[in-house]
């Protein structure tokens, strides 16, 4: 039995559509679903509890973006009983691009229908639980000015990036990865288990959520807005690797610790003076 998770009132036709084509895969494949609305804000994470609490080894599936499957990663009893999928209907999709998961909506749910799940790595950051990227600098500058008003989607996030490189001033930052203490005004600092944030920016392009590590990846803000340009083009073109005012670090946990309150983000959720300290941790079951 898979539990498919949806956000009805997210472009109604189109997921009423998306939700007809997954379980016609479904039903060819002899797999039995039922779906499970959502009907306010934080209703998946609490969808997740109670299919947990009921049967801890339940399968539950998104089909929505990172945000969501944030919200079940969070709200399920014990992530190594479950089993989790992901079928992408989000704005970025970023932790969909680096699991290999098919954006197409019939191949996605033909995957979870024919494969074993795999075991996956997830990141525990405070009293949260993250499945992509955490982290705080100059992604959650855009997140927060992408807040700002009523319009959502790509075009939004491109503006508030465009308004940011021209005002953000990095963040003063305490961060100690394996015993190793370090200070730096952070352009980002971010520990992932997936391999980009932004909808493409390639934050590590090295990461892996199956090996047991996380990959903590700083990154130095200058004065000089040719330097965060030049910065962010490494980033989008999956060459940070070669920046060499960054730091990277293959660590099993990091503690980042900003000198003012802060807000940091998780799979792009936003979170004000959450304790950044973060584990990885491994046994979560995930189609991919």
């Amino acid at each position: 039995m898979i539990h498919l998770i949806i956000n009805p009132k997210a472009g109604e036709r189109r997921t009423k559509r998306k939700v007809e084509k997954i379980k016609k895969v479904f039903s060819a494949h002899g797999v039995e679903c039922t779906v499970h609305e959502t009907q306010y804000a934080g209703a998946a994470k609490d969808i997740a509890r109670e299919l947990t609490e009921k049967d801890i080894e339940a399968k539950i599936v998104v089909l929505g973006g990172d945000g969501t499957l944030h919200e079940v990663l969070n709200g399920v009893v014990d992530p190594t009983r479950c089993t989790l999928g992901l079928i992408p209907s989000g704005t970025g999709n970023d932790f969909a691009k680096a699991a290999g998961i098919p954006k197409n909506v019939k191949k996605a749910a033909e995957l979870i229908a024919t494969r074993e799940a795999k075991l996956t790595d997830w990141l525990d950051i405070g009293d949260k639980r993250c499945m992509n990227v955490g982290g705080l600098g100059m992604d959650v500058d855009v997140l927060l000015r992408c807040e700002e008003g009523h319009k959502r989607g790509k075009l939004k996030y491109i503006k508030s990036l465009i308004v940011s490189f021209i005002k953000f001033n990095g963040y003063e930052v305490e961060y100690e990865c394996e015993g190793e203490k370090h200070e730096l005004n952070g352009l980002l600092v971010v520990a992932c288990n997936g391999k980009q944030i932004g909808g493409g920016i390639k934050i590590c392009p090295v990461a892996e959520m199956d090996d047991g590590m996380m990959d903590v990846m700083a990154v130095r803000c200058f004065e000089s807005k040719w330097q965060t340009i030049k910065a962010f083009i490494m980033l989008m073109t999956g060459r940070v690797m070669k920046y060499p005012h960054k730091k990277y670090y293959r660590c099993k946990s990091v503690k980042v610790r900003p000198k003012q309150s802060n807000t940091v983000q998780l799979d792009g959720e936003l979170y004000t003076d959450l304790n950044f300290e973060a584990t990885i941790r491994s046994g979560l079951r995930f189609y991919r």
